[in-house]
C-alpha cells in the first residue's frame, strides 16, 4: 500500500511539472558557426581553433553559450522556464556584429533548436 502512495505520488510530480514546462519557453535554440577571422585569432571573439579556420557555438544574441542552454538566467533541466527569458537575436548577424573590430567570415552555420 504505502509503494503505491509513494508511485503516485511521483507520477504526479512529474506530470506536473510536464505540464509546467511544456507551457514555459524552452532556451534550447543555438547555432554552432565555422568562421575565418582576419585581425586577431579564434580566441578573440570566444571561438576555438579547427583545421579550416574558426569555430564557435552561440546563442541568439550572437555571444558564445555559456552553460548548456541560452537562457538569460538559470533553466531547468530541460532548458526551460529560464530566469529573464531567453537570449535572442540573428545569431550569426549579432555574432559579426558584437566583434567590429575583427574582419569575422562566417563560412557555415548549423542551427539547433
Amino acid at each position: 500500500m504505502r509503494v503505491s502512495v509513494v508511485s503516485a505520488l511521483i507520477l504526479a510530480t512529474c506530470f506536473l511539472a510536464w505540464i509546467d514546462s511544456s507551457e514555459a519557453d524552452c532556451c534550447t535554440s543555438m547555432s554552432h558557426l565555422k568562421y575565418t577571422i582576419e585581425g586577431g585569432d579564434c580566441g578573440a571573439v570566444g571561438g576555438s581553433r579547427t583545421s579550416d579556420g574558426c569555430s564557435i557555438t552561440i546563442c541568439g544574441n550572437g555571444k558564445a553559450l555559456v552553460g548548456t542552454f541560452c537562457g538569460r538566467g538559470p533553466c531547468n533541466i530541460f532548458g526551460c522556464a529560464c530566469k529573464g527569458g531567453c537570449l535572442s537575436g540573428d545569431f550569426a548577424l549579432d555574432f559579426i556584429k558584437n566583434n567590429p573590430g575583427y574582419k569575422i567570415h562566417v563560412t557555415s552555420t548549423v542551427h539547433r533548436s
